[in-house]
C-alpha cells in the first residue's frame, strides 16, 4: 500500500487528532495493539502510549492521553506492505544524505543539529518529522557514492507528528 505523508496533517486518510475508534473504522482492526501503560525500572519511570500497529507493523500509530492520534510511524527496513512518500520522494529509498537535504529544501527547515543521536536519528521539529536508522554508513556521508550493500545508507524508519510532538518530547 502507498502512503504519503504530510505532517502535521497525518497520512492517506489517518489525520492527527483522530480518535482511535475513528482509525479503526477507517483501517480495521489493527494486527497488534497495546493499551497506554508505565515502563518502570529501578527509578526511571518512563509513560508508554497507547498503539496500534498495521501492515505487520509497518505502520504504527500513537495516542494521545484522549486516545486520539499523535504520531504516525513508518518502518521500512525489508517493508513488504506498504510504500512511503513525502512530497513525491520514496522516503526508504532515498539515500540519507539527500533525503535530509530534499525535506530541507521542500520544508524550509532544517534538522536539529544538536541533537545527540545524530547520525542515527535525526528531527525536523519545525515540521515534526523523525528519520532513524540502527547503523550508520562506514564511509563520509557527504558523498553520494554510499555502496549499495551498506545498511545505514538508507533510513530505517519515518515518523510524524502532532504539531508541536517534537518539542514536547
Amino acid at each position: 500500500m502507498k502512503f504519503e505523508i504530510k505532517p502535521h496533517i497525518g497520512t492517506n486518510e489517518i489525520s492527527f487528532g483522530m480518535t482511535r475508534n475513528e482509525v479503526h473504522m477507517k483501517l480495521g482492526k489493527p494486527s497488534f495493539s497495546k493499551d497506554k501503560s508505565v515502563f518502570e525500572f529501578n527509578d526511571v519511570v518512563i509513560p508508554e502510549p497507547a498503539k496500534d500497529g498495521y501492515y505487520e507493523n509497518e505502520l504504527q500509530i500513537s495516542y494521545d492521553e484522549n486516545e486520539c492520534v499523535e504520531f504516525i510511524e513508518f518502518s521500512g527496513k525489508s517493508s513488504e506492505h506498504t510504500k512511503v512518500f513525502w512530497n513525491g520522494i520514496d522516503i526508504f529509498k532515498t539515500p540519507a544524505p539527500q533525503l535530509l537535504k530534499s525535506i530541507s529544501a521542500l520544508s524550509n527547515a532544517n534538522y536539529d543539529e544538536k541533537d545527540n543521536e545524530i547520525p542515527y536519528s535525526y528531527t525536523f521539529n519545525d515540521i515534526d518529522l523523525g528519520l532513524w536508522r540502527s547503523v550508520i554508513p562506514n564511509v563520509d556521508e557527504t558523498l553520494m557514492d554510499v555502496p549499495e550493500s551498506d545498511e545505514g545508507k538508507y533510513f530505517w524508519t519515518v515518523g510524524i507528528g502532532s504539531i508541536g510532538y517534537y518539542k514536547n518530547a
